[in-house]
Order: structure tokens, then C-alpha cells, then sequence
């Protein structure tokens, strides 16, 4: 019994703090560019306004923000957009000098949420469709599931 409040309390834990899970991926186009992904739990409040923004050796590389210009260095090549749940940088000209640390910020509330990634462009991996699935690899599996167990259901 004291096993399952154990697992109850974690799994309660974990949803109360939902709201700050964030998971990162990145990978390299065809074109040798760099595709990072954030994907965030939105916040509940529909209302909120969502902000997402990247930056790299205390330097803006691009940002959901139109009033937050990007680094002279990322200027015209750093594209971010942000939908319900993620937040995508597309950086064209992607460096292979040295790894350099990338950050994702989502802003909810007042205070911005950030995960970081050492990125090291020989040993990222080229994109495709195995890390579309890793993206949104739940909503896929949902999608190809539903009708197979709602059939066997009704």
C-alpha cells in the first residue's frame, strides 16, 4: 500500500509542477541547418501570451517577440515561431567552429522557463522523419491508436 502512495504522491507532484517540464531536441537539415525544438506544457490560462526566445553566449538568437531584435550575428538568419505546445528555432548558417550552449526560454508568467542543450554540430544528428516522431511522437501514437481500440470498444 505504501508503494502505491509512494507512486500516487510522485505522479501528483509531477502534475502540479507540469507547467515547468520542458524537453529539448535539435538536429541538422539536408542544408546543414540547425531545427531545435522545445516543446513545453502550456499553461492552463488560455489567456496568457505565450513568449519563446533563444540565445546562445549571452546573445539573442532569435525570438517569438517582433519588439526583441536578434544579435547582429543571427540577424536575417534565425527564424522562431511558437504554436500551442512547442517552440521551433530554425537557424540557417549553422556553425561548426566549436559546440556552443543553446537556451529556450518560454515565458507563461512572469517568470521565463529555460532548458539549455551543448550543442556540437559533428555530432548532431541530420533531421528526419524518426525526429518528427520524437516531437510529437504522443499525438502520433494517439492519432494511429483511437480507431483501433475504439473498434474493439463498440
Amino acid at each position: 500500500m505504501m508503494y502505491y502512495t509512494v507512486i500516487a504522491t510522485l505522479f501528483l507532484m509531477g502534475a502540479a509542477s507540469g507547467q515547468t517540464s520542458l524537453r529539448l531536441s535539435s538536429c541538422l537539415t539536408k542544408e546543414q541547418n540547425l531545427e531545435m525544438i522545445c516543446t513545453f506544457t502550456p499553461d492552463p490560462d488560455p489567456k496568457l501570451q505565450k513568449t519563446c526566445y533563444y540565445m546562445t553566449e549571452d546573445k539573442l538568437v532569435g525570438s517569438t517577440n517582433s519588439s526583441s531584435p536578434p544579435d547582429s550575428t543571427f540577424k536575417n538568419r534565425a527564424n522562431v515561431s511558437i504554436t500551442a505546445n512547442m517552440c521551433k528555432l530554425y537557424l540557417k548558417g549553422f556553425s561548426d567552429d566549436k559546440p556552443k550552449n543553446y537556451t529556450c526560454f518560454i515565458q507563461q508568467t512572469t517568470t521565463p522557463m529555460k532548458i539549455s542543450e551543448l550543442l556540437d554540430k559533428s555530432k548532431l544528428q541530420t533531421c528526419s522523419g524518426w525526429c518528427v516522431m520524437q516531437h510529437s511522437g504522443a499525438a502520433l501514437l494517439l492519432a494511429f491508436l483511437t480507431f483501433p481500440l475504439l473498434s474493439e470498444i463498440l
